[in-house]
């Protein structure tokens, strides 16, 4: 194999189109870069075909992966192909300028193994012995091969009965002086090649152009009553035969007579100078051209080249290619490019005839006049999920670039909103569009807005209380499951929108309408904030949710620490002594006196009490079940020797006995050690009975667990294995209540995990409070990724 080809063994790939992949040091072997052309050849038919190669660290060094459609455009049939370098990559093979080989003379020109002719005026010619009268040039035998027309050396002698004439006197311009023919003149050797330069009376003879094929130019010393002896092919190059007119370049006179070749036909019979072409196009620019992949029928551009058109991405351009003075246009796109360069597809130049290496480039459109705010017609529609369109044209007189922020503001109601906006380039230029929901949630009422660059600050929220609904249906807990279990997409549908105060939101795809209900900091005025990945989301059904609570209480013995304030706890305590009439509990409750500092377990019991009673007062059949533990993990017998409470029961005894329960088994008990892990195994349980009575869809309801202890968990890492189930079940929330020196840390991990939160009461009216409302409101807490890793 050659050094820029080899065999590779071919595995077909469906997944890309008209490319392969092709390893690191097969890349290497042949010479190219990733995304570089290759040729692929069939060894069993020869047939090949061309195509850009990506370079992967992921290929095998002795196989390629070809697209499918390239080895069924091929037939290809067997198991290897040979990958090579095309020999001419995207640039055309330049046509070598031909050398003008050096004479001994300016005069003449010596043919090897013939005597030189004496040149005599026309009018009286003389013919030499051996050579045939002029134009009647002798045919050089086909046996001998072209030779090199020798350089004389200052020892070089000339041939016999021939002389050579003495050097004329160069003038100090460039030129070389008329010459006066002379029988015989004896060659100096050290004369330098001389230029040709047009004579008096002759058509001017100007040098071959390089874009020519090669050409050869006649000698510089034919002269008015001369005949001229046509000069020899460049070494390499074959031999004109005799009658025929020698190639020249592009732009030599044609009328020299017989011996001179007749050009070729030029491919590019319109060719003009390409800044000669610029100038005639104003504004336009001179650009090297690239061929590549990837760019989908647009050109692109750097983005100070497109400011120097006064356009901007999505706009359209025109092009002239100098050679073959074909045109194109296409749309631009903006990217980091070498700010003289054009990139188009290998398509685009064919299709538009490209030929040369450098081509002018204009604008098609009226350059853009910057605007501090514009009027424009709006157009609402549905879907586009916070987003609003403009023009390639309205952004660029905006100066602002796609995903930027724009405010909009209604001058008929004063209404305002604002919003990324994406570019769509067929928009008329007199319109926006804006996504509906932001048209209802701003109040724009007007057919048209004022659109401008917003110029406010746009602030992170640390924190928002989302109030969730069904857009159809009535199943709210249904919609929060799934939310909480696709955290990243509601996060990144939310990050799309600017928020302001008021605004409402719809999700069509995911059937969810929310509402902002609070956040942190709040929206004040003409705020301006927005959704980042550290912001926490709190989702909070609107509508009603019914759910079942475990209660796990801890009574270990530093639960009987006396360190809770009994303070702002009057409501609570009134009501449940009006409904509560056993002696038992009266005299629990006589201990909370304002200012009194109560024992830890006296707390939680109280605070138990009132969720049972918020419960009962619901009337909606949910279940409450209560677990107490310290050495072990025991649940709280109930009516029947239930291990829960059914609130739907409004029969006071139930609640009072419930409540005796309660004050005897936690108020009144103690034990030694903290086992978390243990009560959380028994939560578990309690799950498992409350899901087997839910037999219908319709009775499946959620769990509420309400984990109060006061200290850290002696049982090892028992209590997050625990917790790491239950953070896996959607239908689970648990939060957990700190009194005296708990582990912070981890308890506040172990509640975002299950999508709830921790919280450290100050005194006892904060808890009774906190429970109150746990026991009518389920909410899911959804943590930024920061607060993951608290």
């Amino acid at each position: 194999m050659s050094p820029l080809q080899t065999r590779l063994f071919v595995e077909p790939i469906e997944t890309i189109s008209k490319r392969c992949q092709i390893s690191e040091s097969t890349a290497k072997e042949i010479g190219i870069n990733t995304g570089e052309l290759v040729t692929l050849i069939d060894p069993n038919t020869s047939k090949d075909i061309t195509c850009p190669a990506d370079v992967s660290s992921e290929i095998l060094d002795f196989s390629i992966k070809v697209a499918s459609d390239l080895l069924t455009q091929i037939n290809f049939t067997g198991i290897e192909l040979i990958v090579s370098k095309p020999t001419g990559g995207f640039k055309p093979t330049p046509i070598p300028t031909p050398q003008l080989t050096p004479a001994p003379s300016p005069r003449f020109t010596t043919l090897p193994e013939k005597p030189d002719p004496i040149v005599t005026p026309v009018s009286s010619p003389i013919i030499q012995p051996g050579m045939s009268p002029l134009p009647q040039r002798p045919q050089i035998p086909t046996t001998t091969p072209p030779q090199p027309m020798p350089t004389p050396t200052p020892h070089s002698t000339p041939s016999p009965g021939i002389q050579m004439p003495p050097p004329p006197k160069l003038p100090p311009t460039p030129g070389i002086p008329k010459p006066t023919p002379t029988p015989q003149m004896t060659p100096t050797p050290s004369i330098p090649k001389p230029t040709p330069v047009p004579q008096p009376g002759f058509g001017q003879v100007p040098p071959p152009s390089p874009m020519r094929g090669y050409g050869q130019v006649s000698s510089p010393q034919s002269s008015q009553g001369f005949s001229q002896v046509p000069p020899r092919s460049p070494p390499g190059m074959p031999q004109v035969p005799s009658g025929m007119q020698q190639q020249t370049g592009y732009g030599m006179d044609q009328g020299l007579g017989d011996g001179i070749a007749i050009a070729p036909p030029d491919p590019y019979p319109n060719r003009i100078d390409v800044n000669t072409l610029a100038q005639q196009k104003p504004g336009a620019l001179v650009l090297n051209v690239k061929k590549t992949m990837g760019c989908n029928g647009r050109v692109k551009l750097n983005p100070q080249t497109i400011a120097s058109l006064r356009l901007a991405h999505g706009m359209l351009v025109a092009w002239e290619c100098p050679l073959t003075r074909s045109q194109g246009s296409g749309r631009i796109t903006a990217e980091n490019i070498p700010q003289f360069e054009v990139h188009m597809d290998l398509d685009t130049a064919e299709d538009t005839n490209i030929k040369s290496e450098q081509i002018i480039l204009y604008s098609t459109e009226p350059p853009v006049e910057f605007q501090d705010e514009i009027t424009l017609d709006v157009v609402s529609q549905p879907g586009l999920e916070g987003f609003i369109m403009v023009n390639p044209r309205n952004a660029a007189s905006l100066q602002v670039s796609e995903g930027e922020v724009l405010s909009f503001e209604d001058n008929l109601t004063g209404a305002i909103g604002a919003a990324k906006f994406k570019i769509k380039e067929d928009l008329p230029n007199n319109q926006v569009i804006i996504d509906a929901e932001l048209i209802e949630a701003s109040g724009v009422g007007s057919m048209e807005v004022e659109l401008k660059k917003n110029l406010r600050q746009i602030i992170a929220l640390q924190s928002v209380e989302l109030g969730i609904s069904p857009i159809t249906g009535e199943n709210v807990w249904e919609i929060i499951s799934s939310a909480r279990q696709n955290i990243a997409s509601i996060k990144r549908w939310l990050q799309n929108y600017i928020i302001f105060k008021g605004i409402k939101l719809r999700w069509e795809a995911a059937n969810v309408a929310c509402e902002f209900l609070s956040t942190t900091p709040d929206l004040v005025g003409d705020v301006f904030a927005e959704i980042t990945e550290n912001t926490t989301i709190t989702l909070r059904p609107t509508g009603l949710v019914t759910f079942n609570a475990i209660l796990i209480i801890d009574i270990s013995r530093s639960m009987m620490a006396r360190d809770v304030e009994v303070k702002n706890i009057g409501p609570a305590l009134e009501g449940i002594k009006a409904a509560m009439s056993a002696k038992e509990i009266q005299d629990f409750l006589a201990k909370f006196k304002p200012g009194v500092l109560v024992p830890r377990r006296y707390s939680a019991a109280f605070a138990a009490i009132l969720f049972l009673s918020e419960k009962v007062g619901r009337g909606f059949g949910e279940k409450v079940s209560i677990i107490r533990f310290a050495d072990e993990a025991q649940v709280v017998p109930f009516s029947g020797g239930l291990p829960y409470m059914d609130s739907s029961s409004g029969a006071k005894d139930v609640l009072e006995n419930a409540a005796k329960l309660i004050v005897e088994q936690i108020g009144n008990a103690y034990g030694q050690a903290t086992n978390l892990g243990l009560a959380m195994k028994k939560a578990q349980e309690i799950q498992r009975t409350f899901e087997a009575l839910e037999v219908s869809e319709e009775e499946k309801q959620p769990t509420m667990i309400v984990l109060l202890t006061d200290g850290v968990a002696t049982d090892g890492n028992k209590f997050f294995e625990s917790v790491k189930d239950f953070s896996n079940n959607p239908n689970v929330v648990m939060y957990i209540i700190g009194l005296g020196n708990p582990d912070d840390v981890a308890m506040k991990r172990a509640a975002q995990l299950c999508g709830g939160e921790y919280f450290k009461p100050e005194d006892s009216g904060e808890l009774l409070i906190w429970y109150s409302k746990r026991a009518r409101d389920l909410q899911v807490k959804m943590k930024g990724q920061g607060g993951q890793h608290e």
